[in-house]
């Protein structure tokens, strides 16, 4: 019953005239249908996101300008820039302000106590920095620099350069070790003022300054000091900034020393070469002290000619202290034989003088 009464409800649309009807459509009317229509069958040749019509057309309300908008844009830029000048600007004037005072107080005292250079000269280049003699080189680094370098340091390493090279430099007995490892925003002119400070002290046995952008400069330093010194015996330099020029002044200067026993210069910035790692094993040849070297041959000829070299070193170390040990017990063999000797004539000379020389002729004795 139902399906007949559908189809004749539609049978009255039969005799209508659909070209008549599309005729006497609006244009509003006839847009509206063509939606209908394509949201109820759509063209499935168009790409699903075209498929339907835009709906936010609008009229535009000016003419468009590229280069008005361009202007704009780069006036925009420019007035960003300035204010972030101008806030960085007053930050500074204000951490100026509050640390104005204390800077001048510190630089009166460092100029006293301070060690590289006497108090005629400190008075001198402190007249000429605030004359504004800026031409004039310094003749040593100024207490105030150093402080500069110690201020940030994300590394995490607690030691005080301007108190160690003061007590490096004053020779100071309790300073056996100087650790300058991971110090990024150090100079290498500090580093070279602690090389020279080492020449002459007698007390430090390890200096280490990995990772601290070392460069050559530095590398030749510490060579003269190692011909220098006599107390240094581990000494690091590794993950630096060091040619193969620094490694081989490094490694000559051992020929002129003979109390290094350490020595640690692996993972540099500059790749070394085959010809500096022959040049190298050349160079070890002639020192007998050096016991371990922190370095990784890249070529297996010059590894292994290294590595005879370390372990020759090795034994001749172990056979001077067996002769040593054996000195010294052949010392104390010779301490208590005449310990013993002098016991038995002190004896004998203490029986002659109490006894009867008839009972106990000494002659007689010892010739039996």
């Amino acid at each position: 019953m139902s399906n007949f009464g559908y189809h004749k409800q539609l049978g009255k649309y039969e005799d209508i005239d659909e070209d008549e009807l599309l005729a006497s459509l609006t244009n509003e009317e006839i847009q509206e249908l063509e939606k209908v229509m394509a949201e109820i069958e759509p063209d499935m040749n168009i790409p699903t996101g075209l498929r339907q019509e835009d709906q936010t057309a609008k009229q535009p309300t000016g003419t468009f300008s590229r280069e008005a908008l361009l202007k704009y844009w780069e006036d925009e830029t420019h007035r960003l820039l300035e204010d972030s000048m101008d806030e960085c600007q007053t930050d500074k004037s204000e951490e100026e302000c509050g640390s104005e005072e204390p800077e001048d107080n510190e630089e009166e005292g460092e100029q006293q106590n301070w060690g590289l250079r006497t108090g005629g000269d400190g008075e001198k280049e402190a007249r000429s920095s605030k004359n504004g003699n800026i031409g004039q080189k310094p003749k040593g680094i100024h207490k105030s620099a150093l402080h500069h370098h110690v201020t940030e340091r994300p590394s995490g390493n607690p030691t005080d350069i301007v108190k160690t090279l003061e007590n490096i430099l004053s020779n100071d007995t309790s300073l056996s070790e100087v650790n300058l490892n991971n110090i990024e925003n150090i100079s290498q002119e500090v580093l070279v003022s602690f090389a020279e400070a080492l020449i002459t002290n007698t007390h430090v046995e390890v200096f280490s300054l990995a990772n601290t952008h070392a460069d050559d400069q530095v590398a030749f330093a510490l060579a003269k000091m190692l011909k220098k010194n006599c107390s240094i015996t581990n000494l690091n330099v590794e993950s630096n900034f060091i040619s193969g020029k620094g490694i081989l002044a490094l490694i000559g200067s051992l020929q002129y020393n003979t109390t290094l026993v350490e020595l640690r210069f692996h993972n540099q910035r500059h790749i070394c070469g085959g010809q500096v790692e022959m040049e190298m094993v050349k160079l070890l040849r002639d020192n007998t002290t050096l016991l371990k070297l922190g370095y990784h041959f890249d070529l297996p000829g010059p590894r292994m000619s290294a590595t005879g070299i370390l372990t020759r070193n090795q034994d001749r170390q172990r056979q001077m202290r067996l002769q040593q040990r054996k000195e010294q017990d052949d010392l104390e063999r010779k301490m208590k034989t005449c310990v013993l000797l002098s016991g038995i004539e002190s004896e004998i000379h203490y029986l002659y003088t109490h006894s009867n020389t008839s009972d106990f002729p000494p002659t007689k004795y010892f010739a039996q």
